[in-house]
C-alpha cells in the first residue's frame, strides 16, 4: 500500500462505522468474488457474452455518442418537492433510471443519484438524456443516505455527486469496494465502503451491501477493479435496491436471508440485443422471477425511460413488464410503473 493510500485510510477512519460480517470466510482467504485481477461474478450459471460479438455492437454505438436523445414517451408528474416536507414514514419518488427518493423511517435516501443531461466520461457526448428528472435537484429534501451500486457513468455522476456533497454535507454515502477512492480524490470523506455480506447501522437502519451480478468501470483499463453490488435496508420495514443486475441466484440468496421485502426496486431495461445483456440486465420477465425470489411485496421498476443506451425502444420495458406480470399470474397491483416525478407510499 502506498503513502497516499495509508494516508487516505487514516483521514477516513474516523468517519468509518463500526461493521458486522454476515459470513465468515473459512480458512481467512478472500470471497469467491475476489478475483485475481479484480471482482468476478460467481453465479455458476454466469456466461458474460463474447467479446467477439460484443465489441461490433460496442463500435456500432459510436455514431450514438454525439446524436441528440431519441424522442419517447415517458409521462411525467409535476412535483415540487412540498409532499416531502409531510415527512411520511414510507414514501418513494422515482426520478429516472436509478434514481429515487426514498422517506423511510424519518430518514431520506437517494439511489444512484443522476441529475446529468447524459451518461458518459465526457460532459458532451455519452447515452443521451431521453427525459427530465422527476424533480428538480434544488427541491430535494435533506439526504440522509446516498446509496450508490457501481460505478458505471448512469449510476455514479460526478456533477451530482459533488452537489450533493455541498448542498447537504451530512449526508452518508454507502459504496461497495474500491470506490470510496473516487470519493475522497474529491474530497468527499463520508463514506462507508463494504463488501459483499458487510453492513452497518447508521440512525437506526441496517444497511447491507448485498451482491448482484453485473460488472464496473469508468475507462478502458478498470474494468472490474471496483466491485458492484445491491443494497438491503432494514428498519421496521423492509427495502431492496437491486441497483444493475442480470438475473441470478443472488435474488434467491437474498430473499431467503432478508424476505420478505415490502418494497424492492428492481431494474427493467437496458436488455437488448438480449443475447449480449442477459448476463449483465433483466429484462422485464427477469424482473418478475427476481421479485418472486426476494418475496417481495411490491416492486418499482427502475432503470429505464431515461438514458438510451441499448437496442430496445425506450417505452418498451414498462409495456414488456406488463405482460410479464400477466405470464407469471401476479397482481398488476404489486407492480409500480410511475411517472417521472410519482410518489408513492409503501
Amino acid at each position: 500500500m502506498d503513502r497516499r493510500s495509508v494516508l487516505k485510510k487514516l483521514i477516513a477512519a474516523p468517519l468509518m462505522l463500526p461493521s458486522f460480517s454476515l459470513f465468515a470466510q473459512s480458512g481467512g482467504g478472500l470471497p469467491p468474488h475476489h478475483g485475481d485481477n479484480g471482482f468476478i461474478n460467481t453465479d455458476p450459471d454466469f456466461e458474460e457474452a463474447p467479446f467477439t460479438e460484443m465489441a461490433p455492437w460496442i463500435a456500432g454505438k459510436f455514431g450514438d455518442i454525439f446524436s441528440k436523445a431519441p424522442k419517447a414517451d415517458i409521462p411525467h408528474e409535476y412535483n415540487d418537492g412540498s409532499v416531502f416536507k409531510e415527512n411520511k414514514p414510507y414514501s418513494i419518488t422515482w426520478i429516472g433510471h436509478s434514481t429515487a427518493v426514498i422517506q423511510m423511517e424519518g430518514k431520506n435516501i437517494l439511489t444512484d443519484p443522476v441529475w446529468s443531461d447524459s451518461a458518459g466520461p465526457f460532459r458532451i457526448g455519452g447515452s443521451p438524456r431521453v427525459s427530465e428528472p422527476g424533480l428538480d435537484f434544488t427541491k430535494l429534501p435533506p439526504i440522509d443516505i446516498v446509496l450508490i451500486s457501481h460505478n458505471h457513468y448512469d449510476h455514479l455522476d460526478q456533477s451530482t455527486i459533488e452537489d450533493i456533497a455541498d448542498h447537504y454535507p451530512n449526508a452518508r454515502f454507502f459504496v461497495p469496494l474500491r470506490i470510496r477512492d473516487w470519493f475522497e480524490d474529491k474530497g468527499i470523506r463520508n463514506v462507508e465502503e463494504l463488501d459483499w455480506w458487510e453492513g452497518v447501522t447508521f440512525k437506526n437502519l441496517k444497511i447491507i451491501c448485498t451482491p448482484a451480478q453485473h460488472f464496473s468501470g469508468r475507462w478502458i483499463n478498470d474494468r472490474n477493479q471496483t466491485l458492484w453490488c445491491s443494497w438491503t435496508v432494514l428498519g421496521k420495514k423492509k427495502l431492496y435496491f437491486g441497483g444493475d443486475s442480470g438475473y441470478c441466484s443472488h435474488f434467491k440468496n437474498v430473499g431467503t436471508k432478508f424476505g420478505p421485502f415490502d418494497l424492492s426496486l428492481l431494474p427493467i431495461g437496458a436488455y437488448e440485443p438480449r443475447k449480449l445483456m442477459k448476463p449483465v440486465h433483466m429484462n422485464p420477465d427477469d424482473a418478475v422471477r427476481a421479485f418472486i425470489d426476494l418475496r417481495a411485496k411490491k416492486m418499482l421498476a427502475i432503470h429505464w425511460g431515461t438514458f438510451k443506451m441499448t437496442d430496445e425502444p425506450m417505452e418498451e420495458p414498462r409495456k414488456k413488464l406488463t405482460e410479464a406480470v400477466a405470464a407469471h399470474q401476479m397482481s398488476a397491483d404489486d407492480f409500480w410503473v410511475f411517472k417521472l416525478g410519482e410518489m408513492r407510499e409503501w
